[in-house]
Parts: structure tokens; C-alpha cells; sequence
């Protein structure tokens, strides 16, 4: 378990509130601290004495699950269907998701043990997906879910580089960065990648 500071006292009364409320397990549960990402959430294993575990995803501050690109993307996966976490349970306002535990180990890290006929199993697994995503995806699209209303233009890219700028490079790496060099490493309209991006297209 984390050191119990503020914060530390804080999240853990998140935690043990939600468990309360949720039903899923008592507070007699072992609560595991979890690798964190480049993100703003914090991620918890969850070990009841008499089921199996789970994790519970700690957003910064309360949240609106029902409009969560993950909560909106695990509902289009599902009616594919695709093979995704279980969502167990949430709360708003204590900001917290639960989810199916699936494990720690990665699949770069179980192909690194495997056999050669397990990468070529989990290789054709992997393309059998895209054919029922590519078919039931055309058929399923909605502007209920967020992948039919979004694209990856200039303005995306520069959230997401500016997000892993943050989250990343100075959250989760440690490296603090001097405004000049954010300044260097951000993207603007009119920039030189919005200029090549308009380039490439007339040129297509």
C-alpha cells in the first residue's frame, strides 16, 4: 500500500468508500498499487479474500462515465462483438471505474516465452479481428459513438503530443521541460506539420 500522506489518505478513502458502495468487495480487501501510465489516472488491484481480483481505474477528480471515450469505445467493441475488459462498476463522483483484471503480463511479454507456433496462433487471432471490426463497424456507425465524429487532423495531433509532452515526458518520466523547449515541441496553426499534412493531401 502507497505511504499514507495527504494524498495518500485521500485516494485510499476513494477507495474504500467506493468498494462500500459498489458491493464488489469489503474493505478487508488488499489494495495494490499498479504501474502508472502517461496519464492523469491512477490504477489499483483490488484482491478480495473469497473472489477474483479487479482494478480500479482513480481518475483526477470526479467524472461523467457516460461520456468517457473509454466508457463510449468499450460499448461499440462490444455490440462488434470484440473481446474487451469488463466494466464492473463506476462512480461519478468519487471519479473511479472498476474493471476486469487481466493480468499483468503483456502480450510482448508472453510472445517473449512463447513458441513459435503460439506467435502464429495469436498473430491469426489477432487478424481474424479486424474482418468483424472492418464489416460491423460500417454497419454499427452512429454519431452516439465518438470514433464516427472525430478524425486525426492537426488539431488532434497537437492535444495528443502536448497530453504526452505532460503526462509523460514530465508526469511519468520525470523530465522537467523549460517553456522554450514546450514551446519548441508544440503544434500551432499555421505550423510547418500543418503545412505538410495540407501538402501531402492536394497531393493525393
Amino acid at each position: 500500500m502507497e505511504q499514507l500522506t495527504a494524498d495518500g489518505l485521500e485516494t485510499r478513502e476513494r477507495i474504500t468508500q467506493f468498494l462500500r458502495q459498489s458491493g464488489l468487495a469489503t474493505e478487508r480487501a488488499r489494495v495494490v498499487p499498479l504501474t502508472g501510465d502517461a496519464s492523469d489516472r491512477r490504477y489499483f488491484r483490488i484482491i478480495p479474500a473469497d473472489g477474483p481480483p479487479f482494478v480500479l481505474a482513480l481518475h483526477a477528480s470526479t467524472i461523467d462515465f457516460a461520456a468517457l471515450p473509454f466508457a463510449n469505445v468499450s460499448t461499440l467493441l462490444q455490440e462488434v462483438p470484440l473481446p474487451v475488459p469488463v466494466i464492473l462498476g463506476h462512480s461519478d463522483e468519487l471519479g473511479i471505474v472498476a474493471l476486469q483484471d487481466l493480468g499483468d503480463v503483456t502480450l510482448q511479454a508472453h510472445l517473449g516465452a512463447a513458441p513459435l507456433t503460439e506467435h502464429i496462433a495469436l498473430y491469426r487471432q489477432a487478424v481474424a479481428f479486424i474482418e468483424p471490426l472492418q464489416r460491423r463497424g460500417a454497419d454499427l456507425e452512429s454519431s452516439r459513438f465518438i470514433p464516427y465524429s472525430i478524425a486525426f487532423d492537426v488539431e488532434k495531433l497537437a492535444w495528443e503530443l502536448n497530453f504526452f509532452l505532460k503526462h509523460f515526458v514530465e508526469g511519468y518520466r520525470g523530465s522537467r521541460s523549460t517553456p522554450s523547449r514546450r514551446r519548441s515541441c508544440a503544434i500551432s496553426r499555421p505550423s510547418r506539420a500543418s503545412s505538410a499534412i495540407a501538402t501531402t493531401t492536394a497531393a493525393t
